[in-house]
C-alpha cells in the first residue's frame, strides 16, 4: 500500500544523475574522523564533554533577486561552542550543512536534471527548516532537523522531509542507523508492526512489504531510487526509547503537483530500547549511549523569524483549508 502510493504521486520528468550535497556530507565525516586522534591534546578528556553550548541559530533570506526565480528561506540549525574540541568546525560545518540538504538539493547546487526542472517549473523556492535537539549528554548529540519545502511552486509542489544526525562529542564520529542497529528482516517486521499501528492500514505487514522496506531502509532499491532520494533517521528520546523513520524526498523525475496539501515524505515510529536490544550492533555508540547523563545546555535563537510563504501564519495554509 505504501510503495502504491508513493509511486501514485510520481511523475516521470527527469532522472538523477548527482547527489552533491550526500558526497559533501561524507567527505566532512572523513574529516571528522580524521581530527579525532588530536582530541586528546586539544582538551576533550575521556569522561566527555561537560560544559558545552548548542547555539541555535537561523540562516534567513527573503528575495535575494540572484536567481530567475524567488527565493524565500528560514533555517534553523545548532552550532557548538565552547568544546575546546579540534573537530568543532568541521562538525558544525556538518550541523548546517545537514540543515541545508534539500536547499541544497533544489537551490544552491542543483545538477542538471534540477536546473531542467527549474527552468520548466520554477517561480519560487522556499524551505522552512525546524531543528530540535532531543538529546544531548557529555558523549552523544542528537540533531533532528524537520523542513517544508517547495519545489517552485508553495502551493503545487511542497513537500515535507525530516532527517538527523547523531553526533559522538569524544570522537567527532557520525553515527548512521544503520551503524547502531542491524537492518534486517526481523528489524523491519518490528518496525512495521508499529508503524501499523500508527498508520493504520498503509501497512499491511505481508512478506513482499517487509522485503520493500527492508530495500528502502538499506538504500538498495534501483527502481524506487531513480524518483527519490531514500535515507533513514533515528535519534534516541531521552525516554529509553529511539524515534526510528525513513524519507523519501522527490527527484525531478519523482515530483508531482499536490491537491490536498502538502505532501509529508516521511514515516517514523518510536521503539523501545528495550525492543531494540537484540539488534544493537557493537559501535562505539552504545557505551557512549548507556553511559551518557545530561549535559550541555541549549541557547535558543532570539530572533528567529517565519517564513514568509511556509510559516505558521503564512496564507497557503488559508488557502488549503479552503480547499479542504
Amino acid at each position: 500500500m505504501v510503495y502504491k502510493k508513493i509511486c501514485e504521486e510520481a511523475i516521470p520528468i527527469h532522472t538523477d544523475k548527482n547527489q552533491r550535497s550526500r558526497v559533501k556530507r561524507r567527505a566532512l565525516q572523513r574529516l571528522i574522523l580524521t581530527a579525532a586522534p588530536a582530541l586528546c591534546v586539544c582538551g576533550c578528556s575521556p569522561r566527555g564533554l561537560e560544559d558545552y553550548t548548542v547555539q541555535m541559530k537561523q540562516h534567513c533570506v527573503e528575495y535575494s533577486d540572484e536567481y530567475d526565480y524567488w527565493d524565500v528561506l528560514t533555517v534553523e540549525y545548532p552550532q557548538l561552542t565552547d568544546t575546546e574540541a579540534e573537530y568543532e568546525e568541521r562538525a558544525n560545518e556538518l550541523l548546517l550543512d545537514t540543515a541545508m540538504d534539500r536547499i541544497n538539493y533544489w537551490h544552491l547546487s542543483p545538477d542538471e536534471d534540477v536546473r531542467a526542472f527549474q527552468r520548466e517549473y520554477f517561480s519560487i523556492f522556499c524551505s522552512d527548516v525546524d531543528c530540535d535537539i532531543p538529546f544531548h549528554s557529555q558523549y552523544l548529540l542528537s540533531a533532528d532537523y524537520r523542513e517544508i519545502y517547495s519545489a517552485g511552486n508553495p502551493v503545487w509542489y511542497t513537500s515535507q522531509t525530516e532527517r538527523t544526525l547523531n553526533l559522538d562529542l569524544t570522537t567527532g564520529e557520525v553515527y548512521e542507523l544503520a551503524d547502531v542497529f542491524c537492518i534486517d528482516e526481523s528489524f523491519i517486521q518490528l518496525w512495521c508492526r508499529a508503524a501499523g499501528v500508527k498508520y493504520g492500514d498503509a501497512f499491511e505487514g505481508t512478506r513482499e512489504e517487509t522485503a520493500l522496506f527492508l530495500s528502502w531502509f538499506l538504500n538498495e532499491d534501483e527502481e524506487t531510487k531513480k524518483l527519490y532520494d531514500l535515507h533513514t533517521f533515528f535519534y534516541p528520546t531521552g525516554r529509553d526509547s529511539f524515534v526510528i523513520g525513513f524519507a523519501y524526498d522527490p527527484k525531478p523525475a519523482g515530483i508531482s503537483a499536490a491537491t490536498t496539501g502538502p505532501r509529508d515524505n516521511t514515516y517514523c515510529v518510536e521503539l523501545a530500547d528495550s525492543a531494540l536490544a537484540s539488534f544493537h550492533t557493537d559501535s562505539p555508540f552504545w557505551d557512549r549511549y548507556d553511559d551518557s547523563e545530561a549535559a550541555g545546555q541549549i541557547a535558543e535563537c532570539t530572533d528567529r523569524r517565519e517564513n514568509l510563504w511556509l510559516g505558521k501564519e503564512a496564507s497557503v495554509w488559508d488557502y488549503w483549508d479552503e480547499q479542504r
